[in-house]
């Protein structure tokens, strides 16, 4: 599954390229603070919309979100790892007429497919509710796919970069084997579930760097 994500993802750069799209790749450091790596890409024949392609990996990260809430659900050392891709396109509402902009305003949609791998300890209780000293390890590893929608800004910086930033919303449909509490899983490629009203939000932060 991992290798399969990257090779889509590399093997769509030559053939979008070598159509004469114009096309640019960088990096989202947001995920970073959550040991995510994500590489963006963009192809676009108009001002107006492109297309978008991002893959990444998480590596063993216990992020559980900004601010993070303290909840007691009998776990510890929640680890993350999984590989992700997205796929899917953007809208630059100021330039659907064609012109380009040095700044735009765009909305976007995708879809996420999402491997994860997780694992952590699990505190074991006497059958009257009382805590022990006991942990036993527990684990959970699948696949999700899940919508997203984004809402940002991005500006040109001279002729070569451009400039992105804005959040992405993540709709995370996945089976119930979360450990612990579900909303302290991280998911690769959606970010956390610590909130209620801003669950799987995750910041676009990135500078992408044109090809052509």
């Amino acid at each position: 599954m991992k290798k399969g994500i990257l090779l889509f993802f590399i093997s769509c750069l030559p053939s979008l390229v070598s159509a004469q799209w114009n096309a640019q790749l960088g990096v989202n450091v947001i995920p970073l603070i959550a040991k995510t790596l994500e590489v963006t890409s963009e192809f676009s024949h108009h001002p107006g919309y492109s297309l978008n392609v991002n893959a990444g990996y998480t590596f063993k990260t216990g992020f559980v979100g900004i601010p993070d809430y303290k909840i007691y659900d009998y776990i510890s050392d929640r680890q993350t790892s999984g590989a992700f891709l997205k796929a899917g396109g953007r809208l630059y509402l100021r330039s659907l007429t064609g012109v380009q902009r040095r700044t735009n305003f765009f909305v976007g949609a995708a879809i996420i497919v999402s491997q994860y791998d997780q694992t952590a300890l699990r505190r074991l209780v006497t059958p009257n509710g009382e805590n022990t000293e006991n942990y036993v390890d527990v684990s959970a590893k699948g696949v999700s796919f899940c919508p997203a929608f984004s809402i940002g800004f991005s500006r040109r910086i001279g002729e070569k970069f451009t400039f992105d930033w804005g959040l992405q919303k993540a709709l995370v449909t996945r089976e119930n084997d979360f450990i612990g509490t579900r909303r302290r899983n991280y998911q690769p490629g959606a970010g956390s579930g610590q909130s209620v009203f801003l669950s799987y939000f995750q910041g676009i932060l990135s500078l992408k760097y044109s090809l052509n």
